[in-house]
């Protein structure tokens, strides 16, 4: 199975104003503009309003992200392995994969053919809210 590439890789899940976002963005931008060399930013996943951080990650979401931790795998023994219906993880792994949090790749499955591997796209996932 493949391994995460950085393993001091960090993914930021915070709260934050879309103020903060443009901020971000504009000096970034002002940089660049003076042929500054851009300094790598540590992934961020934003959320405007800290309730909808909370509704995304979820108490299945978060125990989902647990196990894939310990053991990269496919959706079906994640889904055994968490007592949960095979639609509803495969729901969870689509919405975490379209914002960054988990990748997939096809992998051979002995005498089964492909199945598809989900991943983290970084070692730590770190949470911030700000209220």
């Amino acid at each position: 199975m493949k391994n995460i590439k950085n393993k001091k890789s960090l993914l930021k899940v915070k709260s934050s104003s879309i103020d903060e976002f443009f901020s971000i963005v504009g000096n970034v931008m002002r940089s660049a503009d003076k042929g500054e060399k851009i300094k790598p930013r540590i992934k961020t996943l934003s959320f405007e309003d800290p309730m909808e951080m909370l509704h995304f990650l979820s108490t299945a979401k978060l125990n989902l992200i647990r196990r894939i931790r310990q053991q990269p795998d496919s959706i079906t023994n994640l889904a055994k392995d968490t007592h949960r219906k095979i639609s509803a993880v495969t729901r969870d792994i689509n919405e975490l994969e379209k914002v960054g949090i988990v990748k997939t790749y096809s992998a051979i499955n002995p005498g089964h053919g492909r199945h598809r591997i989900i991943e983290l796209t970084a070692k730590k996932l770190k949470l911030e809210a700000s209220i």
